[in-house]
């Protein structure tokens, strides 16, 4: 492993930055902030991604996260190219059961729904 003698700090983040890191092989490799915010927000223990494909005022959907305890924080990205978190300034997310959920919306729309436990 290369060793790393002087750090230029950078006080401005993008999703283009790079961090140095390896992977399962222990290789190492440069990953973007981009690709470590997709694995944890898409490949992140105790989530599900549901991509809602037509367009609909009323997503139904089945996580089967078994929540008994708390309530999943809910984002979704619309194809249109928003994202909300927490869905409340655009919609209601209404917890149906421990395995499902039910998100409304002002309008019908596309796009993909992260829950995270």
């Amino acid at each position: 492993m290369p060793r790393i003698k002087n750090i230029q700090q950078d006080s401005t983040l993008t999703k283009t930055d790079k961090l140095l890191g390896s992977d399962s092989s222990g290789a190492t490799r440069n990953y973007t902030l981009e690709q470590i915010t997709n694995f944890v927000i898409e490949e992140g223990t105790d989530s599900y991604k549901h991509h809602q494909n037509s367009a609909s005022a009323e997503w139904v959907i089945t996580h089967n996260l078994n929540l008994t305890d708390y309530l999943p924080s809910v984002t979704i990205k619309l194809s249109g190219g928003g994202t909300y978190a927490n869905v409340q300034a655009q919609g209601v997310v209404t917890y149906v059961n421990n395995n499902s959920l039910k998100i409304n919306l002002a309008k019908s729309e596309s796009g993909y729904a992260y829950i995270k436990k």
